[in-house]
């Protein structure tokens, strides 16, 4: 099949494709007498797996890293701790993300509680001294974009 079947084929673009190959990450099975790139179901496959480890969170370089594995590993066991270390990288990471997400969520929810006791406020906006208000005095920290968006500093 051609790039553009290919593409359609995995859902990806003929762009993403040749970056995939730029990347050395996939390649054509062959290319015919007039240049074009041939694939066969090899490479639908192995886009098909690219894809699913971007969903998972992996990032191209390591992607590239783990298929090129393979060729490098001299053992079945070599091979298996080789992606082990790759796999607790990214758990290391992804358990990074959750705790920035869990700072984020606290944060934002400390906001809404602060926006919630505002929210009878009748003073015009351009009168009012929300650092001496008991709503704002009340809550030990008031997050960042409260602070900016509504009490303007």
């Amino acid at each position: 099949m051609q790039i553009g079947d290919l593409a359609e084929r995995a859902g990806v673009s003929t762009r993403t494709i040749r970056y995939y190959e730029e990347l050395g990450i996939i390649g054509p099975e062959e290319r015919s007498g007039g240049g074009f790139r041939r694939y066969c179901d090899d490479q639908l496959r192995r886009l098909q797996i690219i894809q699913g480890l971007k969903s998972l969170g992996f990032e191209l370089e390591q992607i590239r890293q783990l298929f090129t594995l393979r060729n490098e590993s001299e053992t079945g066991g070599e091979l298996a701790h080789q992606m082990i270390e790759i796999l607790r990288g990214q758990q290391k990471s992804i358990d990074e993300k959750i705790q920035q997400y869990v700072e984020l969520r606290e944060r934002t929810t400390c906001g809404i509680a602060v926006l919630q006791g505002c929210q009878s406020c009748e003073i015009p906006v351009l009168e009012r001294d929300c650092h001496n208000c008991e709503v704002y005095q009340r809550h030990d920290e008031v997050p960042d974009l409260v602070e900016c968006a509504i009490f303007g500093r």
